[in-house]
């Protein structure tokens, strides 16, 4: 039995690989195109770039795992079928359950550290690449200085230049608008000059020679002033044209482990608790005063009906308004808990589809052995497609409040195991797979 465990395993090592990579390429040219107008003129190096790729590879292989073995499962099992070797197994007394056993366990241990790398590895990497691409975002585009063009990429300034000189960065007829003060414009020109740029690409400093300064005043244009210079610099402050680095503590709920999102969640829970309680006191305060016998006004300067009614009224009314503004905290702290308590969920739920395409994929594979690859690469895509439906539907009602985070995340996996469930009965029994709706008609 361990030649036929290591044999069942072995057949499905290849395809797993196969599908592995294939999946994980695919991911990769799907997020390709989003980064394109993140890096596009920031003259970022391959290298950096690369590590952008590198770390959202993470998340992708948290997805890529669970997809490979389910086209492994189909792809092994329809050879197996295709075969005869599944039909010479139970000839020679094996079960098909017993065949399951090996490809159960390895899913198993694939479950298992695919929650660990969720719990432990992901959530760092995601962390990383969230600041990476943030940092990214925060760079100015190169700047690319052309005679007679303007420089808009600095914000608060336009620079116009009509001739520049690259190799002595010597410039001529500069034009300098500063508008970072709306109601006080500065307008700079002069005759020429030099350009260097400084502190590490951050800043631009104009060496200035016979020119003139425009101030002007928005709010009052009589306060209009001009002054003359024969020599000025010129500092043009912005974003860094290189890539700098910062490190940051906050982390989103995908960056967290487990143990920190369930601290969040204990923290949510117990903020409930004294909410709870204000309005639990506030209901046995008024029931108290309203049902005391006998009722008693609670001041003696009360002289009409009108008056204590109308005090009675708006009295019930500000309990009223606290009551409401405890249960909308309470609202607002279970949100909270779902949101983190979803993501613990998410963190199991994932890499336990790993078995349920275990169970679906090797009777499917049986009973689509004609069909070889394409068969199982139609079968796959079209469980990818319902899993990931009712995963990212589940999350939104679940975000919604009108299923509970657990269910969510885990009917996806309920569904299909209990569909492969079926069509392994109907394997195991060698009954067609409408039977059940054959008998009914």
């Amino acid at each position: 039995m361990k030649i036929l465990s290591r044999y069942i395993l072995r057949e499905h090592l290849a395809p797993f690989i196969f599908a592995f990579v294939t999946v994980t390429f695919l991911l990769v040219i799907d997020y390709v195109p989003r980064i394109v107008n993140q890096v596009i003129d920031k003259d970022l190096s391959v290298w950096v770039v690369l590590e952008l790729i590198g770390l959202n590879l993470a998340w992708m292989l948290a997805l890529s795992v669970p997809m490979a073995v389910l086209v492994a499962t189909l792809m092994a099992f329809g050879r197996l079928g295709s075969d005869m070797e599944i039909i010479a197994m139970k000839a020679s007394g094996v079960n098909l359950l017993r065949v399951l056993l090996p490809l159960l366990a390895a899913g198993c241990v694939i479950t298992y550290l695919m929650v660990q790398f969720n719990d432990k590895i992901l959530p760092d990497l995601n962390k990383e690449a969230r600041q990476l691409s943030s940092d990214i975002r925060n760079m100015r585009p190169t700047l690319v200085f052309r005679s007679g063009v303007f420089i808009n990429d600095i914000p608060g300034y336009q620079i116009l230049v009509d001739d520049i000189d690259h190799s002595t960065s010597r410039v001529e007829g500069v034009r300098i608008s500063d508008t970072r003060v709306d109601e006080r414009p500065r307008l700079i020109v002069a005759d020429s000059g030099y350009l260097k740029v400084t502190d590490r690409g951050r800043n631009l400093q104009f060496s200035l020679y016979d020119g003139e300064v425009h101030l002007m005043d928005l709010t009052d244009p009589a306060n209009y002033r001009k002054a003359a210079f024969k020599h000025q610099e010129i500092n043009v402050a912005g974003d860094p044209s290189e890539l700098i680095r910062t490190e940051r503590d906050y982390r989103t709920d995908r960056e967290m482990g487990i143990d920190m999102l369930q601290e969040r969640v204990d923290q949510a829970e117990g903020a409930i608790i004294p909410l709870q309680g204000k309005i639990e006191d506030s209901f046995r305060e008024k029931a108290t005063f309203l049902l005391a016998d006998p009722f008693e006004p609670q001041s003696t300067d009360i002289t009409a009906d009108s008056i204590a009614f109308l005090r009675l009224k708006n009295e019930v009314a500000g309990w009223h308004r606290l009551v409401e503004r405890n249960r909308e905290q309470i609202a607002a702290q279970k949100k909270i808990m779902g949101k983190f308590d979803l993501e613990i969920h998410k963190k199991y739920s994932i890499p336990a589809a790993s078995l349920a395409f275990i169970l679906i994929g090797a009777p499917l594979g049986i009973l689509a052995k004609r069909g070889g690859m394409g068969a199982a690469i139609a079968y796959s895509i079209l469980l990818f497609i319902v899993y990931w439906a009712f995963l990212i539907g589940g999350e939104d009602l679940a975000d919604r409040g009108l299923v509970s985070p657990f269910w969510a995340m885990w009917s996806a996996n309920f569904l299909i195991g209990a569909i492969g469930l079926y069509l392994l009965y109907l394997v195991l029994t060698e009954k067609p797979l409408f039977s059940w709706f054959r008998r009914i008609g």
